[in-house]
């Protein structure tokens, strides 16, 4: 588009602008179709008044309908991907979603406490095996006892630590020390 035809969009006033309900839309206006539909018109028939040349005109508009179409495909997408973005996601506030996050996401979770000595113990195991687990020490957070809450209603104990591996409950310490004495556990590991 030449400065001449930019010149020649008219600015509408607001009255003549829509807005939305939306929380995504507020403060963003539209023009009524209608309204789009007559200033498409009414450039088109002042640019052959300047031109005098109906061919130059179609092709002036044209291009300039090709620069507001890939404009409009733009604005839509980015709208679409900034609109659609949660504000929170679910995951963050629930901690039923991050416990189960937490197991299913990794391949050795321990739900612990970081001054408990049978927690102290469960570590120990996995780096005695020489295996990396994912620990959440539930002392040092603040919704640690709605984790414990969501472990007491998963596997019926909210005592720590509570072993998974690959995603499957194993238990606390002295389920885990049985788990390692019976090879269960190494057998769990070398499936993952």
């Amino acid at each position: 588009m030449n400065a001449s035809s930019k010149s020649l969009l008219p600015h509408f006033p607001s009255s003549t602008r829509l807005a939305t309900h939306s929380h995504f839309y507020k403060g963003v206006n539209f023009l009524p179709r209608r309204v789009i539909l007559q200033l498409s018109c009414s450039c088109e028939r002042q640019l052959k008044r300047e031109s005098g040349n109906d061919a130059v005109a179609s092709e002036m508009m044209s291009a300039a309908g090709l620069q507001r179409r890939s404009a409009l495909i733009a604005a839509v997408a980015c709208m679409l991907v900034i609109g659609n973005a949660p504000q929170k996601t679910l995951a963050s506030n629930s901690p039923s979603a991050f416990v189960e996050s937490v197991i299913y996401s990794n391949k050795i979770a321990i739900f612990s406490k970081s001054y408990c000595p049978y927690s102290l113990r469960a570590k120990r195991v996995f780096t005695e095996l020489e295996e990396q687990p994912y620990v959440v020490e539930l002392d040092l957070r603040d919704d640690g006892y709605k984790i414990q809450d969501v472990l007491l209603e998963l596997v019926g104990r909210r005592t720590v630590p509570q072993v998974f591996v690959n995603g499957k409950h194993i238990g606390g310490s002295d389920d885990l020390q049985a788990s390692v004495e019976s090879g269960q556990l190494q057998n769990l590991l070398s499936k993952a």
